[in-house]
């Protein structure tokens, strides 16, 4: 994967409760590679729009050697594991040449025990683990790459970010969901409250219409007169 040829391992678990971290190195070294690996793993896609997710297979491994990403991971208490192994050509199980074999990606929940054991498969295919993926943590790739991870040059893009861009990636970071539910359930209320009110006008209105009086004064002086009326009857 990038300019990885053998397999490669990182432990994120080393840093234990610190969240902020800084990946450094010399250039060249693959510093880039480990933030499009985390963003293939989840989205299938690299962490800039400088490198297509396709072109991630190393130049120089060769034709035994397969290319895929397995990222571990945990939200609160429960634990996954997604797995993407890109389209690439590959050396064929019988005879000679190559075939090219097609992308595929699955996503575990990791109920077992073992680092070894999987789990439950909670998706599988390439834009369902994504789908899966972005209900998991609540980003979309563009607003993982703005957030979460933050990828050489680009932290300038959240940035200048327009108000309606900036405005989702907050509300996920600070979980206004909530607010937002809110804020439509009195809007709807003032939508209801302003069509009883609406209908009401129009029903004093016909009534008023029909009793060939102007306002509600007028009702008041009609009534009065009609009690004198009868006071006088009786």
């Amino acid at each position: 994967f990038g300019p990885f040829v053998r397999p490669q391992c990182l432990d994120f678990g080393v840093l234990g409760s610190r969240r902020l971290f800084l990946i450094t190195g010399p250039t060249g070294a693959g510093k880039t590679t480990l933030l499009d690996a985390l963003c293939f793993a989840l989205y299938g896609t690299s962490s800039g729009s400088e490198r297509e997710a396709g072109h991630m297979r190393s130049d120089h491994a060769d034709a035994q050697t397969p290319t895929e990403v397995v990222f571990d991971f945990a939200i609160g208490t429960r634990r996954f594991r997604a797995r993407r192994v890109p389209q690439q050509e590959r050396a064929k199980r019988r005879g000679g040449g190559t075939t090219t074999e097609k992308q595929n990606a699955t996503l575990w929940e990791r109920t077992l025990a073992g680092d070894e054991a999987e789990g439950a498969v909670l998706a599988s295919g390439w834009q369902r683990v994504t789908e899966a993926i972005k209900e998991l943590i609540g980003f979309s790739c563009e607003q993982f790459r703005q957030v979460i991870v933050l990828p050489q040059g680009r932290f300038r893009d959240l940035l200048v970010a327009n108000s309606t861009e900036r405005e989702a990636i907050l509300c996920t970071l600070f979980g206004t969901d909530l607010y937002t539910r809110i804020q439509e359930a009195l809007k709807q209320r003032a939508e209801d409250v302003r069509k009883i009110f609406t209908d009401l006008q129009k029903e004093r209105f016909l009534h008023l219409k029909q009793a060939d009086l102007e306002n509600e004064q007028a009702v008041t002086e009609a009534l009065t007169a009609q009690a004198e009326n009868l006071q006088h009857l009786n």
